[in-house]
């Protein structure tokens, strides 16, 4: 954390001061694909729809692992992510 104290280094976090999730998938120390998260903006996601901002985050989690022995990796990566919120928002009502 920027700017802490001996004794401030576990208070909150000041609400103007942006916090952020980088999620970044790497081939051999390489960035291949990378997303950045605004915390706020996921809060407020969370709200709306928790059960559909977890399955988002799991076939984040999954990507990776699917497209480890297909050829494009990186794309790969990408089809796998995008082709899970696709089959989830035509199952929504």
């Amino acid at each position: 954390m920027p700017n802490v104290g001996m004794f401030t280094a576990s208070d909150p976090v000041p609400p103007e001061t942006e916090i952020s999730i980088r999620y970044t998938v790497e081939v051999g120390g390489l960035p291949v694909y990378t997303e950045l998260y605004d915390v706020r903006k996921l809060a407020s996601e969370l709200e709306v729809d928790r059960e559909g901002a977890i399955e988002a985050w799991t076939r984040r989690l999954e990507a990776p692992v699917l497209a480890r022995h297909e050829s494009e990796f990186s794309a790969q990566v990408t089809a796998h992510i995008h082709r899970g919120a696709q089959i989830m928002a035509a199952t929504r009502p």
